[in-house]
């Protein structure tokens, strides 16, 4: 564990995924508060977060995250608290409006805006931002234009081209970590997550493409890239970009666990994205569409959940 990092806020800690980012900073040695608008025994599965201080506010509130920070102690914070979608109507959508259009962008800009301005008035030195692999341009198509893949496997200098909110928003809070970081010094990672599996909810896994006719584009009818990265897995990487200091200011990771798929990917490539495979022709069977090497390699970081190995 890095000392000067040893208290710790997690915001939007009492979700799913706080939950096992906490458990693991704990683990390691951490003291860690949470912060949210909801206690964990108010959320979707229910959980007690016993000798951990909780800190009720929201995060759209100056006041409520400097009251989080100065009550935590924390010179790190872990900033998970997002909303994980879009929330603005598009002309002929079928879904019934739930929240008011602005509130995406609310939570997630101006929410990570209040975040950073209280850690910069209150001398917090390392911000880990969950950002999202979405920011690529592989969430909602407003424009219906099929996303363009520039080479494979994608890695972080990847074009970011997003079109919807939510992928828009998180893209402009790495922008915006990377402005504090530099203007404050402070030091920032921000993590590109997959689709999110949980050991209560798991990502569907070991399905075969090998006999699918089904051609498509990255983004487009097949879904995504079929990697998802597992909760645990999360809270690993986020414990050693806590533990270790880089030399740059501000930088962006992939993360992902696996794929989902039993088939080679390029297999996979040629019966879903026979577009792209002169592409995917020098790839090895355990590389991913989307890579997460830079990870890897710069913290150590290991998968340890796949559905490969019969862990659960």
């Amino acid at each position: 564990m890095n000392e000067a990092y040893k208290n710790v806020l997690i915001t939007g800690g009492a979700g799913n995924l706080g939950r096992h980012v906490m458990e693991e900073l704990k683990a390691a040695g951490h003291t860690v508060t949470l912060f949210d608008q909801k206690a964990p025994s108010e959320q979707p599965v229910p959980w007690e977060c016993k000798g951990t201080q909780f800190i009720k506010g929201q995060l759209t509130n100056l006041a409520d995250c400097m009251r989080a920070l100065t009550l935590s102690g924390a010179t790190c914070i872990v900033h998970l608290a997002a909303l994980p979608h879009a929330s603005d109507m598009q002309p002929g959508q079928q879904r019934p409006q739930m929240l008011p259009e602005s509130t995406t962008m609310e939570s997630n800009v101006m929410g990570t805006y209040y975040v950073l301005d209280a850690a910069r008035r209150l001398g917090v030195k390392k911000i880990v931002f969950a950002s999202t692999f979405y920011t690529l341009g592989l969430g909602f198509r407003v424009s219906q234009k099929p996303f363009v893949t520039e080479f494979l496997p994608m890695t972080e200098d990847h074009p970011q081209l997003p079109e919807d909110t939510y992928s828009l928003s998180k893209l402009m809070g790495e922008e915006m970590v990377r402005a504090y970081c530099r203007a404050y010094n402070m030091k920032g990672v921000a993590l590109r997550l997959m689709g999110i599996s949980y050991p209560y909810r798991p990502h569907q896994q070991d399905y075969s493409i090998a006999d699918k006719k089904d051609p498509g584009h990255v983004g487009g009818p097949i879904g995504t890239t079929g990697q998802f990265v597992d909760a645990r897995d999360v809270a690993q990487a986020v414990r050693l970009m806590i533990a270790k200091d880089l030399d740059v200011e501000f930088d962006m990771f992939n993360i992902s666990t696996d794929n989902g798929f039993s088939d080679d990917v390029k297999v996979y490539v040629a019966n879903m994205l026979p577009d792209l495979v002169e592409m995917a022709k020098d790839m090895k069977p355990e590389d991913e569409l989307i890579s997460c090497q830079k990870l890897k390699d710069t913290f150590g970081f290991k998968p340890e959940y796949s559905w490969r190995k019969g862990t659960s």
